[in-house]
């Protein structure tokens, strides 16, 4: 028999990467992009600030709590052996490729931003490294255009020095957790039918079970919060693997585990999800807003108190993470729980929709950032151009390919047949993918 897929939650991780296409979309329009970002809108909106903050305390933790979920099923279904090799096929694989192929041409368009940024703006106090660094391209050859600049920078492989992470930097944490688990592997082998995990699968079944399982979680997670750099979950910007983020999303990741050992209690976990995403967005929400506002302010101003600050802006951030990710699992339960053509496929599609969302992303926001138009306007825009440029390009040049085997399994056109009595029929893949879902959780 075919193992049962899990429409929903396929769709949930579909939702989660689909979504980062639309924050990455939305930087150029905040109040105050961050520094290593080199596109400035002339429109700003304080709304993508908010939906920046929002989205960033929710959609990576959701993400590794279903790559912790997603990967317990590939472990007992089968084994150690199995789930590393395909770990390594939808996780290393392409992390390699993305760095290879994806991150230079990141590297080449924000280059070119930032090449148009000093020929525009020149080189104002408090500008990046980066910034310099574009200058002092200039200055040693003041007659190449930027392609040219670009062009040498590639060739001769200067860029090597500065590669990042970038958005890629989900796939090299998750690399570290697998590897963990494999290592762990002997260790999980010995606790089984053993009174300790008995004891601690008791106590998870009724975690699950009671109104607790979204405030205790909050509580586990504030201690690892409150060693963040940030006033928010620190995202990575050098390839040391940082304790703080890696302990943080690995709370996540073991969460899922433990939930896909429980797989009875799947329902449950999203239980009262209305209520929690009315909650999370009505109250929780701006209060974490706000308190975290405060907390920058007094961060900046030097301010006594100010582990006060963070101990109740960080407490709202992770009340806030755990009642959208309650939310949302009862939510796609409830409205995805069966097989659809379209979600199906925008759940494939997604991991390369993200993988190559960024260099799109860049050139419609430096295409649109002095248009005479309203932030929002311009980032709806840039959020509908770039998915249509990423879905047209999943469809033509990865689903069918080895590209799209790599991140999603196999798929195969479909032959038409036409019969003098019955019209042509439309071309569909079919997938060889395992059941628990496509793509790298």
């Amino acid at each position: 028999m075919t193992p049962t897929r899990y429409h929903a939650l396929d769709s949930l991780r579909g939702f989660a990467m689909l979504l980062g296409v639309v924050l990455h979309a939305a930087i150029s329009f905040m109040s105050q992009p961050p520094l290593f970002w080199s596109v400035r809108d002339r429109d700003p909106s304080p709304f993508t600030d908010l939906f920046l903050f929002a989205v960033h305390d929710f959609r990576m933790q959701l993400f590794f709590l279903l790559a912790g979920f997603f990967g317990c099923l590939l472990y007992q279904r089968y084994g150690i052996g199995r789930m590393a090799w395909h770990r390594v096929k939808r996780v290393a694989v392409p992390f390699v490729l993305g760095m290879v192929f994806i991150i230079p041409t990141v590297m080449a368009v924000f280059l070119f931003v930032e090449l148009e940024n000093v020929r525009t703006e020149g080189v104002p106090e408090g500008s990046t490294g980066f910034r310099a660094y574009t200058a002092d391209l200039i200055a040693t050859n003041p007659q190449a255009s930027n392609v040219a600049i670009i062009a040498e920078q590639i060739i001769s492989g200067a860029f090597l020095r500065f590669i990042p992470l970038a958005h890629l930097w989900f796939l090299y944490y998750l690399l570290y957790l697998y590897a963990a688990v494999v290592l762990a592997a002997p260790i999980l082998g010995r606790l089984s039918s053993t009174h300790l995990l008995a004891r601690i699968d008791s106590a998870f079944r009724r975690l699950v079970e009671s109104r607790w399982r979204v405030l205790l979680p909050a509580i586990v997670t504030l201690p690892v919060m409150l060693c963040m750099k940030s006033p928010v979950a620190d995202t990575p910007l050098g390839w040391t693997p940082e304790p703080q983020i890696l302990g943080y999303y690995s709370l996540f990741f073991c969460f899922g585990w433990m939930l896909f050992r429980h797989r009875d209690l799947v329902v449950a976990f999203g239980r009262g999800w209305k209520r929690g995403l009315l909650v999370a967005n009505l109250a929780v929400f701006p209060a974490a807003a706000g308190l975290t506002l405060a907390l920058v302010e007094a961060e900046q101003n030097r301010e006594s108190g100010v582990f006060a600050w963070r101990l109740t802006a960080f407490a709202t951030q992770s009340l806030y993470t755990w009642l959208m990710i309650v939310g949302l699992w009862g939510a796609f339960l409830h409205y995805f729980a069966h097989a659809s053509t379209w979600t199906r496929y925008l759940a494939d599609a997604s991991y390369w929709c993200y993988l190559a969302s960024i260099t799109p992303i860049v050139l419609f926001q430096w295409l649109v950032k002095d248009w005479p138009l309203p932030g929002l306007v311009k980032w709806v825009f840039v959020t509908i151009a770039t998915m249509v440029a990423l879905l047209l390009s999943y469809e033509w040049c990865v689903r069918y390919t080895f590209i799209g085997a790599i991140l999603n399994g196999r798929k195969y056109r479909e032959r038409v047949e036409v019969s003098h009595n019955e019209p042509p029929q439309q071309e569909s893949g079919k997938a060889d993918s395992l059941s628990c879902g496509s793509g790298s959780v």
